[in-house]
């Protein structure tokens, strides 16, 4: 039994959670970084967590429970996934940079020292304090999130990057603080909608549920020992209700393959009685058209008739009348009156057939015996089976309620047990691999991949540095093809932080910085990554930056606009406009808030409506509009 529960316990906490494949991303880059620049100001390395001089107060020291482990292994295979490099993606022809003249919302640029949230039960909600070009936004907690999905001592409830595609929501979970290690996890939207998690009330079930079982705690070990006997005790109704519903959905196939056997038998049925009722309805028709034929001959014989009924009377009162005439007039009367009974005679043979046929339409089983009989046979049998299957099922059902009973009765030592089960059925989470920073999670809505830079180094770096992107299917997450590049600039190299791609499968990245004499803007670059190759261009009109961090470069396929991302302000730009290079002052949207919390991520749902990841707690915030 010892062994038995702890077989289940790891299968619950470990082999449930982490069910995708590990992805390699084998970066390997040794550069130091280029302390200076011509051209783009990237002094300041762009760092979520803050630098040196700008401490960023959610970074976790070293230590027992969250420690800065380095070593995680992460050395998966990945010969035979396809690559394309460059040595230069960097496309510029002597840009002639300008800033784009737009009025500056009001905002105090968050570097650290970020407010913490504690509470749970009390959702939190945060409306934007100034926008310009756009209208006001209001987030409200959807979730918070749990320390860690992995719960190891690596983890420290650090989420990065997060995109929402094929109605799932991803995020990057952080492994730890300077690690560029941590795992994808994917939530399935109406899955958790339909569990009753979107409902807000429960903004908290999903950090409860997964702490509740933290191994890195005295009680979460408990509940954890708690759960395996949980597991133990149910397991035995759980595998029956599985063969159950097999065997049901066995009997439901065939009772279906029945049911189509009968409906088959009674097209056929049909098919025949619709061929006898065109024959017969021919038959009707010819004998109506003969009984017609033959009153109007009636009719005319016996005018005929009359006709000569009054020569004979003429000439029988004629005294000099010849008999021939006579005999002749009185042969040819009986000639035809014989006629109108002949006639007469063969209509009432018609209507009697006429009645019989009628008396036919009526009857399928004397109009087509044969298939009658055939499709009789098989309704009887396939009903047989059919009541037999039903009657079956009931009892399977049965069957199953009581065992959902049993569990029940078990569950409510602890519902929350019950509901880890139902809530690790839509997780899907990756091993703890290489993420580099993890910012730049993206979709590419028109091959359905994930992106993921692994951006080791931020900022400028050395000229022997590849900016590497690993491409992945949506639904596996398994890598797809690679890309190597490097970014050089007259001499100077540059680090992907961010990522994104429009409906069209084009890429953009953002760059805190611009030319030495163009301090507080923000560099925008359009270009393409596939197959064919990578190359991409600066936007020469540069975005006024107010804030601190760059977070995130992200897109929203439903109004076709590119959203910039930093702590408390959001800026969003028609994407048609910086592909053109034609940016004007009223196409920047600024929108800034005053949480003072650090912002993580913006992705968007089919609606238009954001979901905005951020720290400290971690918690997804949902807009209550749409987001223009």
């Amino acid at each position: 039994m010892k062994k038995l529960r702890n077989l289940f316990l790891l299968l619950t906490i470990i082999a449930m959670l982490v069910s995708l494949p590990s992805i390699d991303f084998g970066i390997k880059v040794s550069a130091d970084a280029n302390s200076s620049s011509n051209i783009i100001d990237d002094k300041d390395p762009e760092a979520i967590d803050g630098d040196a001089t700008k401490p960023n107060e959610g970074t976790q020291k070293s230590g027992d429970q969250f420690n800065d482990n380095k070593t995680i292994s992460d050395s998966i295979n990945t010969d035979g996934i396809a690559t394309t490099t460059s040595d230069n993606a960097y496309v510029d022809n002597n840009t002639k940079y300008h800033i784009i003249d737009t009025k500056l919302p009001n905002i105090t640029p968050t570097w650290g020292n970020y407010t913490r949230v504690r509470d749970m039960d009390v959702p939190s909600n945060y409306a934007s304090i100034d926008s310009i070009n756009t209208g006001s936004t209001t987030f409200k907690t959807k979730w918070f999130l749990p320390e860690g999905f992995h719960v190891s001592p690596e983890e420290h409830g650090n989420y990065q990057g997060g995109i929402i595609a094929n109605n799932s929501i991803y995020f990057v979970e952080s492994a730890g603080t300077n690690t560029n290690k941590g795992a994808i996890v994917k939530i399935g939207l109406d899955s958790l909608d339909k569990l009753g998690i979107d409902d807000s009330t429960q903004q908290n079930i999903l950090a409860k549920v997964f702490n509740f079982f933290n191994r890195n705690s005295v009680y979460g070990s408990d509940h954890s020992k708690n759960l395996s006997d949980f597991i133990v005790d149910t397991d035995g109704y759980r595998k029956d209700n599985d063969n159950i519903q097999q065997k049901i959905t066995d009997m439901k196939n065939e009772i279906a393959a029945a049911n189509l056997n009968i409906k088959n038998n009674q097209q056929t049925f049909n098919n025949a009685t619709k061929l006898a009722k065109n024959q017969l309805t021919k038959t009707v028709k010819a004998n109506r058209k003969t009984v017609k034929s033959n009153r109007k001959a009636i009719k005319v014989n016996r005018k005929a008739a009359k006709k000569l009924n009054k020569s004979l009377k003429k000439a029988l009162k004629k005294r000099h009348t010849k008999a021939k005439i006579i005999k002749k007039l009185k042969k040819q009367i009986a000639k035809i009156n014989k006629s109108i009974t002949k006639l007469n005679k063969q209509n009432t043979k018609l209507n009697n057939a006429y009645k019989k046929l009628n008396a036919q339409k009526n009857n399928m089983q004397k109009l087509t015996p044969k298939a009658f009989k055939t499709y009789n046979s098989v309704k009887q049998a396939q009903g047989k089976l059919i009541d037999k299957d039903n009657k079956e099922i009931d009892a399977f059902n049965a069957k199953i309620d009581h065992n959902n009973r049993e569990i029940d009765s078990i569950s409510q030592r602890n519902d929350l047990f019950s509901k880890y089960f139902d809530l690790s059925k839509l997780l899907t989470i990756s091993p703890v691999t290489n993420i580099g920073h993890g910012q730049t999670l993206s979709y590419n809505p028109s091959n359905n991949h994930v992106y993921l830079a692994q951006d080791d180094k931020l900022g400028v770096v050395g000229d022997d540095f590849y900016n590497q992107v690993t491409e992945m299917d949506a639904e596996t997450m398994n890598p797809v093809h690679v890309y190597r590049f490097k970014l050089n600039n007259k001499g100077h190299y540059y680090a992907v932080h961010t990522l994104t791609f429009d409906n069209d499968g084009n890429a953009y990245f953002g760059v805190r910085g611009g030319p030495k004499k163009m301090k507080g803007t923000y560099t925008l670059f359009h270009g393409t990554m596939n197959g064919n190759g990578i190359q991409f261009t600066p936007v020469k009109g540069l975005i006024k930056w107010p804030g601190s961090f760059n977070q995130q470069v992200t897109y929203n396929r439903n109004n076709n606009r590119l959203y910039l991302l930093s702590n408390d302000m959001i800026i969003s730009i028609p994407v048609d406009e910086v592909r053109n290079d034609n940016i004007q002052p009223q196409d920047v949207h600024y929108t800034t808030f005053g949480t003072n919390r650090e912002f993580e991520s913006l992705s968007f749902d089919s609606s238009g409506y954001g979901y905005l990841v951020v720290l400290w707690r971690s918690e997804v915030l949902k807009s209550t509009t749409p987001i223009d």
